[in-house]
């Protein structure tokens, strides 16, 4: 008991010194951490629960497994949500499925669910970004509703800097345009 109290009350940082030190079980809290966002990028490819969850559970294990190639200067989520972005393409394209039409279950509300307008806009905005194209959607879905900055994406996605900024601006212009016409 007295172990599980120490660990909830380290930092990530921490956490992650004692993974690379070979502490198994601080790997535990470090799933506890990010298996939201993780779960909400795979939702994004997978479009379905169980897939969702199968792709976050073979980004953990792969996260683990190599685990010594992580540089523990750097964010520990933008490597992650990395590794489930290639393995839900793997998985697309073993399923040779395309397509994603939806946001994830799993966004963040913010303690407005209560109040109805919100409700309703969240909605319109959650139907107008199921007709933008998948690079479109998804780049949204990680500056807006997980709060990555820039250079995260661009690591997450592996493109340059500018055309995370690029295909941000389109995207939301486009996405605004889309609820001007509802």
């Amino acid at each position: 008991m007295a172990e599980a109290d120490a660990h909830s009350s380290m930092t990530e940082r921490d956490l992650l010194r004692e993974v690379a030190s070979g502490r198994t079980e601080a790997y535990g809290r470090i799933v506890q951490l990010h298996r939201g966002q993780a779960y909400g990028l795979a939702y994004q490819f997978a479009q379905n629960k169980e897939d969702a969850l199968d792709i976050v559970q073979e980004a953990f294990l792969k996260a683990y497994l190599n685990f010594k190639q992580f540089d523990l200067k750097r964010k520990f989520g933008p490597w992650l949500l990395t590794i489930v972005r290639n393995q839900a393409i793997d998985f697309l394209r073993k399923r040779k499925r395309t397509r994603v039409s939806d946001l994830p279950e799993v966004l963040p509300d913010h303690g407005a669910q209560r109040k109805t307008e919100r409700r309703l806009l969240r909605m319109d905005i959650l139907s107008a970004m199921a007709h933008l194209p998948d690079e479109q959607r998804e780049i949204i879905f990680l500056k807006d509703y997980l709060g990555h900055s820039y250079a995260e994406i661009a690591d997450i996605q592996q493109i340059p800097l500018g055309t995370v900024m690029s295909r941000l601006h389109h995207a939301r212009k486009k996405l605004a345009a889309r609820l001007r016409a509802n």
